[in-house]
């Protein structure tokens, strides 16, 4: 699979983030380390001990990793659930968590698919 096949298959945007990073090279050597991104593990914490600061700060982070990797069909629920918790609205942005896993999980599948047809 090429990296351009990785972004189509997770719902991404290869001509976002080649225009962004300029070459494949470092779109893979970011894209390989979105795994150990501690982003989402934090947001789930967040949420599972109702903190809304720390939901928001987990989420932004996640928001903006997405962006500049360009994982739109993840940035997406992330956004929206960062706008909710922005404004203390917990349980509208805590309703956007399974969606967020969801393609989270996707995410991880796809990279994880590219990572072993590398080796």
């Amino acid at each position: 699979m090429t990296i351009q096949e990785c972004y189509e298959k997770m719902g991404g945007n290869y001509n976002d983030v080649i225009s962004r990073l300029r070459k494949e090279t470092l779109v893979e050597k970011f894209l390989v380390k979105f795994p150990d991104d501690p982003s989402y593990n934090e947001l789930v914490a967040g949420i599972e001990a109702v903190d809304v600061k720390t939901a928001f700060r987990a989420a932004h982070t996640l928001k903006g990793v997405c962006q500049n990797l360009a994982l739109a069909g993840l940035f997406e629920p992330v956004n929206e659930m960062t706008e909710a918790f922005r404004i203390e609205d917990f349980n509208t942005g805590k309703s956007y968590l399974d969606e967020v896993t969801s393609n989270y999980n996707t995410v991880l599948e796809v990279i994880g698919e590219f990572v072993a047809e590398q080796e």
